[in-house]
């Protein structure tokens, strides 16, 4: 892990504040950091559990593909990118992120819980509605608190930290979903899912501290930028920024794939190759954690060395590991061992993770000081909408499609809807190349 150096000491912003108790030091930034990675890892845990719960829960409520990818992924998504906007339009008006992000990871802990209860399809969308409510405002709030505990320069890497608990929690959610579901049941492994989640919420707020907004960033002369932006003008500022807008449509394409095909690995083995909950939970747990770990804080650090450059040199090595992601994905969608599929998908699951970081650090850094937390917002509405939504749900729809057309093999049908997904990463990759053009040409520092 690199080291992430001093930053300056905090500066007049663009806003004034009253925030007090900033982690002017390495070791309070550095706890703070690793404390939102954790909490990070327990939003994945609880949002993707499911994934590899899908199976039994499909078999116990007797639903179509479709209506599982609904409920896996629009039941969440489309609720968690509705209040992504609102809710972060409340964090750039002041509202303390800290206690925040403790009172939300207590509610979808809670809700995670009560998924475990349900009897029926309606209860348990309602359920993972609840979920993706308070899941809404935790990224932005994040995101925000980690560009005024960061310079620019460092953001890159401290936000490949962070995004650490993606892969970490999808780990977890996996492997413990997979293992308590096979010696369990499905029930009690989002019982045990939604505990972690309401402990560390009551630790947080006595552990972090509120950092003075924008203290990380350059000077503003008075005058020269508004210290509030009201919603539209905000809105549009960030809409008028043509490499915000690419960066944010290139990121919903690589999640609208990644999430689809995340999501259906766990059935795509068991109807193929006839493996285990208990096995697949397990195997694609480590592989998604480890890898997916790795190619994060790669893609941070990365992100950081060549930043030096230009912001304009952060993408290039995002692009080039989802261009080399998409057709190993195909391979591993065409091998003919589950043992082997699992072997090949570790390099297309470390390659997709280059963009992670890469996307958090981008979209901070073209927003002003003002409108952060809608900027991640933003960021976060379009990958999530696009992608844990739609993904899912279109590659349920297009496995039944294919299942028909295949005489009913519902093995091959998904097979071949996962194959199609891979297109939109080269969709991304396009978006990101041009984002890699713009900010060239503007000689962004």
């Amino acid at each position: 892990m690199p080291e992430l150096s001093q930053p300056a000491a905090p500066r007049i912003a663009s806003e004034p504040t009253a925030d007090a108790g900033v982690p002017r030091e390495r070791g309070p930034r550095t706890a703070m950091l690793l404390m939102l990675a954790f909490i990070y890892s327990l939003n994945y845990l609880d949002r993707q559990i499911v994934i590899i719960l899908q199976e039994p829960i499909k078999h116990d409520f007797q639903l179509a593909d479709w209506e599982l990818g609904l409920l896996t992924g629009g039941a969440f998504g489309i609720f968690y990118t509705a209040m992504g906007i609102p809710i972060a339009n409340i964090i750039d008006k002041g509202v303390n992120r800290v206690r925040l992000i403790a009172g939300f990871t207590a509610v979808w802990s809670i809700m995670t819980a009560v998924c475990g209860i349900t009897r029926n399809f309606a209860q348990f969308f309602t359920a993972r509605m609840g979920v993706g409510l308070a899941e809404a405002g935790f990224a932005p709030a994040a995101h925000s608190l980690i560009s005024d505990l960061y310079e620019p320069r460092e953001r890159p890497a401290a936000a490949g930290l962070f995004a650490i608990g993606v892969p970490i929690g999808m780990m977890a959610g996996l492997s413990i979903g997979g293992v308590v579901a096979q010696y369990a049941d499905w029930r009690t492994a989002l019982l045990l899912a939604g505990i972690p989640g309401v402990l560390i919420a009551l630790i947080f707020p006595f552990v972090a501290r509120e950092p003075t907004r924008g203290g990380t960033d350059a000077p503003v002369a008075p005058g020269t930028a508004p210290a509030r932006l009201g919603f539209m003008e905000g809105l549009k500022l960030l809409a008028r920024r043509s490499a915000f807008v690419h960066v944010i449509a290139g990121s919903a394409a690589f999640s609208f794939a990644q999430a689809g095909i995340a999501t259906w690995l766990p059935s795509f083995l068991i109807r193929t190759h006839g493996m285990s909950l208990a096995q697949v939970g397990l195997s694609l747990g480590v592989i998604s954690g480890l890898c997916g770990a790795i190619g994060t804080w790669f893609g941070g650090w990365q992100g950081t060395r060549f930043g030096r450059a230009g912001l304009h040199a952060i993408v290039r090595l995002p692009i080039i590991g989802i261009v080399l992601a998409a057709p190993l994905y195909v391979l591993v969608l065409n091998m003919g061992s589950g043992f082997a599929a699992l072997m090949l998908l570790v390099a297309p699951v470390l390659l997709g993770a280059f963009w992670t970081a890469p996307s958090i650090a981008l979209t901070q850094s073209l927003a002003p000081v003002a409108m952060r937390a809608r900027a991640s917002a933003v960021y976060i509405v379009a990958a999530n909408l696009i992608g844990v939504s739609m993904g899912p749900l279109v590659a349920g729809a297009l496995s039944d499609w294919f299942t028909n057309m295949n005489g009913g093999d519902a093995a091959r049908g998904l097979r071949d809807a996962l194959m199609l997904l891979t297109l939109f990463m080269f969709i991304g990759a396009g978006h990101w190349a041009y984002v890699g053009r713009l900010l060239k040409r503007e000689g962004t520092a």
